[in-house]
């Protein structure tokens, strides 16, 4: 046999040894890029979620509250409102809706009426036995500011 018939079946022989290795390098390499990229776009829709809650609901309260025909219903209208758009997007039961008022009683015309949202977005697949060492929930707030109408009826 010649030497150049000897490497090349030495060639062969190694090829014949890899073969099918490179399939599950790729898989594997695939696999974990691929998990902590999916992890990332379901953490942050988590997050677009909570912001758009807690966006929505802080204007809804306000709107809300200032239409209401009298001072004592317009609270529970505005909380009613802001449950309704914290379900809205995965959140129901959560979430917190703080009014400020700038004149007393609220209702009063031409007044500015301030609207805070607070909500606590839980990071997915996170378990709570991690929450000494890695934060499990990021808090998201939004507020928003509605006037009284002007030439509206006294309430």
């Amino acid at each position: 046999m010649t030497v150049l018939a000897a490497t090349l079946l030495q060639r062969l022989r190694r090829r014949r040894r890899e073969r099918g290795s490179a399939i599950v390098e790729f898989v594997f390499l695939g696999v974990l890029v691929t998990l902590p990229v999916f992890y990332l776009v379901v953490a942050l829709a988590r997050l677009q979620a909570g912001a758009y809650a807690v966006s929505a609901a802080s204007r809804e309260a306000g709107r809300t509250f200032v239409t209401a025909e009298s001072s004592g219903a317009a609270p529970a209208r505005a909380r009613s409102a802001a449950a309704i758009a914290f379900a809205d997007q995965g959140f129901p039961g959560q979430g917190q809706v703080a009014i400020t008022c700038s004149a007393a009683p609220c209702l009063t015309r031409d007044a500015q009426v301030g609207t805070q949202a607070t909500l606590e977005v839980p990071l997915p697949f996170v378990p709570g036995f991690v929450s000494d060492v890695v934060p499990t929930a990021i808090t998201v707030t939004a507020r928003h500011v509605e006037s009284v109408d002007r030439f509206g009826e006294q309430p």
